[in-house]
């Protein structure tokens, strides 16, 4: 057997191979998604905020784990379906491939999601904007939900940044008594103080990359599949000083995804003084119960 080409020009040519070799998308049975409420099951129950079909896969480490690893119901709200429309109908069912592949449930709050989910669009018309806001509240007085995921203030995108408004927005219509953790989630910019570093083991990555590639459109755009496992690479690199401490060995995972958590509570979001780095064979139960 031919011993494998360790120098940085070798490396540097099976990155490039890897690159040039797309993901297949995979076989999944799947069920149209509408506006029509998934049931809520009996085991504890989170709410994913996602901005695009996409972000369900590039923001879903902690999410797969709580479903695989203690059985948690995972509810993805497809907030928009893009801002082309001629797109939407297609990205509904890649969508729906995507979900069928990571076992989420899937819902669009409404039939094709909402428009302009950006700070612009909530600042010059307040009354469309407390509708969608009231949407979204309504969805988690439905639900209640232990942890709820949305992007973080300063995620760069426009609809990303809008999700993160509208999903507090949505918290700041509950009770005053209602509560639940409030997990941040981050892709377009580096979440500037994340407390929580998840381990992806080589399974869970797989699944996410396969459900990824369900969304053939986009990738077809922009091949970020290919790059998605760099992604989760490098997450190891950021994560291990960012959350452990500057000047801290790096965490031994191969995978990692990043998020700030904390507890919405009293009308207010609460974020964990605690930095948190939990190993792909690490119980979860340590900061999410249920």
């Amino acid at each position: 057997m031919t011993a494998p080409d360790t120098s940085p020009s070798g490396l540097v040519s099976s990155y490039v191979d890897l690159l040039r070799r797309h993901p297949a998308q995979p076989d999944a049975a799947v069920s149209f998604i509408s506006d029509a409420l998934p049931l809520r099951g009996k085991n504890p129950c989170a709410l994913l905020l996602s901005p695009h079909p996409d972000d369900e896969c590039l923001a879903g480490a902690l999410p797969l784990r709580l479903k695989r690893e203690q059985g948690w119901q995972i509810i993805n709200i497809a907030v928009t379906l893009g801002s082309k429309t001629d797109h939407r109908p297609a990205r509904l069912g890649e969508l729906a491939r995507a979900c069928a592949v990571l076992g989420f449930d899937a819902f669009t709050p409404a039939t094709m999601g909402f428009d302009d989910v950006t700070e612009a669009a909530r600042a010059a018309d307040r009354a469309a904007w407390q509708k969608k806001a009231a949407r979204i509240a309504e969805l988690v007085g439905h639900y209640k939900p232990q942890a709820i995921f949305m992007p973080h203030a300063q995620d760069a995108h426009p609809t990303h940044i809008g999700t993160h408004l509208l999903g507090m927005d949505a918290l700041a219509l509950q009770p005053v008594e209602f509560s639940c953790a409030v997990v941040e989630t981050e892709y377009w910019q580096p979440n500037p103080s994340p407390n929580l570093m998840i381990g992806v083991g080589a399974a869970d990555a797989a699944t996410l990359l396969s459900a990824l590639a369900c969304h053939a459109g986009e990738v077809a755009r922009n091949p970020y599949d290919v790059r998605f496992p760099a992604y989760l690479i490098d997450n190891v690199r950021r994560g291990s000083e960012r959350v452990g401490g500057a000047g801290a060995p790096s965490a031994d995972m191969d995978f990692a995804m990043l998020y700030r958590y904390g507890l919405w509570k009293s009308g207010r979001f609460m974020p964990s003084a605690l930095g948190r780095i939990i190993g792909a064979g690490d119980l979860l139960k340590e900061i999410l119960s249920g």
